[in-house]
């Protein structure tokens, strides 16, 4: 029983640079990225953007960061359509965590001032503001990103 406990002791969940939760490891990226290249940055460490199932997950994952994160969901394929990289969709009976006010706009908005595309990829946070909520943005923009695997 010792030798087990001793063991455990010395052994880590997630590598060096790395944030465990649970049995998941998280990356924070320092580096600004646009959301296809985070993405594949992702994939090149082994893992991918980070899906977000839980309000746990969520509060552990903002309170991580200081600025807008790119995360592992975009409505690239069908505007409205929101999917996680793992291709599973974000149904209306998921945790969600979109910007939201009584008064209005709410997020995800599409909207196209910034890019005539419009807003296709989801981030933790605002340049200006809520750190906590997911906002969408122009795939184009270069931000940081969280990594999970």
């Amino acid at each position: 029983q010792l030798f087990l406990k001793k063991a455990n002791q010395n052994c880590k969940l997630c590598v060096e640079g790395w944030k465990s939760l649970g049995l998941k490891c998280y990356y924070f990226s320092t580096e600004k990225l646009n959301w296809i290249q985070s993405r594949d940055n992702c994939v090149g460490k082994g893992g991918h953007l980070v899906i977000i199932t839980s309000q746990t997950e969520q509060n552990f994952v903002s309170s991580q960061i200081g600025e807008t994160h790119w995360i592992g969901l975009n409505d690239l394929e069908t505007e409205g359509k929101w999917m996680w990289v793992n291709n599973q969709p974000l149904k209306e009976t998921d945790v969600k965590f979109w910007f939201s006010t009584p008064e209005g706009p709410n997020e995800p908005d599409n909207w196209q001032n910034e890019d005539p595309s419009g807003e296709d990829c989801a981030a933790l946070g605002h340049e200006i503001g809520d750190i906590n909520k997911w906002f969408d943005a122009s795939c184009r923009k270069q931000k940081r990103f969280i990594c999970e695997k």
